[in-house]
């Protein structure tokens, strides 16, 4: 990283609003998520928040049974975090850089590892 001034250090690194909806790229390894209902994430992403938001973490038996099932057999599956309210969160996974996928009526697989947050 380069000499900045504090006002271009500012500028560099402040927060954006883009108004790309739910999920919105702060940085490559920065998702921003505008928060008005419920998103599920992965355990341990969240990096910071603001506004009235509540966590839960995913009880056992949220998904089914079917889900416990899969992932006692295969041992693929993730710990989720339920994310419930108004507010910006913002969510990073170990340094990985972050896309933004919207599927409308359609259908994607994705290694559990490399999801980070998904809406209902």
């Amino acid at each position: 990283m380069g000499r900045y001034s504090i006002d271009e250090f500012v500028e560099t690194t402040g927060q954006r609003d883009l108004g790309k909806g739910m999920f919105e790229l702060e940085r490559d390894r920065l998702l921003e998520v505008n928060l008005d209902g419920r998103v599920w994430t992965k355990k341990g992403s969240m990096v910071a928040y603001l506004g009235d938001v509540k966590f839960t973490r995913e009880g056992v038996m949220e998904h089914g049974l079917g889900k416990m099932v899969k992932k006692a057999v295969t041992g693929e599956g993730m710990s989720l975090t339920k994310m419930e309210g108004t507010g910006k969160v913002y969510l990073a996974d170990e340094g990985k850089k972050i896309s933004i996928i919207n599927l409308d009526d359609q259908s994607i697989y994705v290694n559990s590892n490399d999801l980070l947050a998904f809406e209902d």
